[in-house]
C-alpha cells in the first residue's frame, strides 16, 4: 500500500508541476460529464443480470484536461451478495507540439472484482500520445506508456503480485447515422515480468440521443486476464441503459 501511495504521489506531483496555475485557478469550475444507469448481463466469473452504474467527469483547460471515471456493478439474491465489481480511472493529459497534436498523460487506474478474486489492483502509469483525429464526427486518440501494476487477491494471497507493465491505449468515436455515435475504448497492459500476464479491457458503446442531455446507450465490455490465478480468463458484460449528460 505504501508503494501505491508513493507512486501515485509522484504522478500527481508531475501533474501539478505541468499545470499548477490552471488547477489552482478553477479546478472545481466548468466540469462536463455524464451519469449512466442501466441493466447488466454478465458472463465469465460472474453470471448474473442486475443493475449497473457508471459516471465520468471532465475538466478542460487551455491545452490540457483532467478525467475522472468509474463503473460499479453490484447484485444480491436472497439477501446475499452474488456480484461485485468496480473500476475507476483518474487521468491527466497535457497537449504539446505543433498544433498541439501530441500529449503526455499521467493516470492511476484501480479495479476490484470479487468473483475473480481481485481484492484490488492498482496501476499508476505515464506516457505519450497523439491526437490522430479530432472533429465533431470523428475522434481518435492513441497513447503508449509504462506503469507499475500492484495486485492483491482476496483469497489466493499467494498469487499477490507486483510488476512493471507497459500500456497501450486507443479511443475512437465515430458518428453513425445522423446523430448516433459508435465508440471503442481499448487498453492493453502487458506485464514486463515473467508470468505477470497481459490484461485487456475493451468497452464498445453505441450512443443514440433521445432528447437534450439524455441518451440511450448500449455497451459491450470485455475484461481479459491471461494469468487469472485459477479463475476464468475472460469476463464480459452487456449493458443497456440511459445516460444523462451535464
Amino acid at each position: 500500500m505504501r508503494k501505491i501511495i508513493f507512486i501515485s504521489g509522484l504522478l500527481l506531483c508531475g501533474l501539478w508541476s505541468f499545470n499548477g496555475q490552471a488547477f489552482a485557478g478553477g479546478l472545481m469550475k466548468d466540469w462536463s460529464g455524464d451519469i449512466f444507469l442501466g441493466y447488466n448481463k454478465s458472463s465469465g466469473n460472474t453470471n448474473k443480470s442486475s443493475g449497473s452504474v457508471s459516471a465520468q467527469a471532465l475538466k478542460k483547460f487551455a491545452h490540457s484536461q483532467f478525467l475522472l471515471k468509474g463503473n460499479v456493478f453490484y447484485s444480491e439474491s436472497e439477501k446475499r451478495m452474488d456480484g461485485q465489481k468496480w473500476d475507476t480511472l483518474a487521468k491527466y493529459s497535457l497537449d504539446f507540439g505543433k498544433e498541439y497534436k501530441w500529449y503526455n498523460f499521467y493516470q492511476v487506474y484501480a479495479d476490484h472484482d470479487y468473483f475473480s478474486d481481485i481484492n484490488y489492483r492498482v496501476t499508476p502509469a505515464a506516457g505519450i500520445g497523439y491526437h490522430i483525429a479530432d472533429t465533431e464526427g470523428w475522434v481518435w486518440d492513441a497513447d503508449v506508456g509504462a506503469g507499475y501494476r500492484i495486485t492483491r487477491h482476496r483469497v489466493n494471497t499467494a498469487e499477490d503480485d507486483e510488476a512493471a507493465t507497459a500500456i497501450a491505449h486507443t479511443f475512437m468515436k465515430r458518428r453513425v447515422f445522423e446523430k448516433a455515435f459508435l465508440s471503442e475504448d481499448l487498453t492493453v497492459y502487458p506485464g514486463l515480468k515473467a508470468d505477470s500476464g497481459v490484461l485487456v479491457r475493451s468497452e464498445t458503446a453505441f450512443i443514440n440521443p433521445l432528447q437534450a442531455n439524455l441518451d440511450l446507450e448500449i455497451k459491450y465490455i470485455l475484461d481479459y486476464n491471461s494469468e487469472p490465478a485459477g479463475k476464468k480468463k475472460t469476463d464480459t458484460q452487456i449493458v443497456a441503459g440511459i445516460k444523462y449528460t451535464f
